[in-house]
């Protein structure tokens, strides 16, 4: 019942103001609550909490004779080139041609080989024989 006479007529006014009040007082850090770590780095508090704490830590000796922290290397990331998706037409001998070289190469392969990964190293080696001689190069059509 009590409660209820506070909440009437004034009473809401007064609890308003106590608790904006209160919310100003823990925000400017007068109060008798810290303010939290994510308030002070909004207002900019934090600088001076970490100062305080330098200085009350500088004699320990854990802190003064721990050594600097090795600096982070951010890791290489490898970047894929930009396959765009073709149609070839292989016969069936092609096919087992290329499966011929995967199994070859796969000994050597933790994970198994592609047919795509296959014609693009055939591709790059044909290329490096016909830029060297382009005179024995032969056409299909030829």
């Amino acid at each position: 019942m009590a409660r209820r006479v506070l909440l009437t007529a004034g009473g809401r006014a007064d609890v308003g103001e106590r608790l904006l009040g209160s919310k100003l007082q823990i925000l400017s850090g007068t109060g008798n609550r810290r303010p939290s770590i994510a308030l002070s780095i909004l207002t900019g508090r934090v600088a001076e909490q970490l100062s305080i704490l330098e200085h009350f830590y500088a004699d320990d000796p854990a802190v003064v004779d721990a050594p600097e922290p090795a600096p982070v290397v951010a890791p290489v990331k490898l970047v894929r080139p930009h396959l765009l998706a073709r149609t070839v037409y292989l016969t069936e001998s092609h096919m087992r041609d290329i499966d011929t070289i995967i199994d070859a190469w796969q000994p050597g392969r933790s994970r198994r080989l592609t047919r795509s990964a296959v014609l693009r190293r055939a591709i790059e080696h044909l290329r490096g024989a016909v830029e060297a001689d382009p005179a024995t190069s032969l056409l299909e059509s030829e």
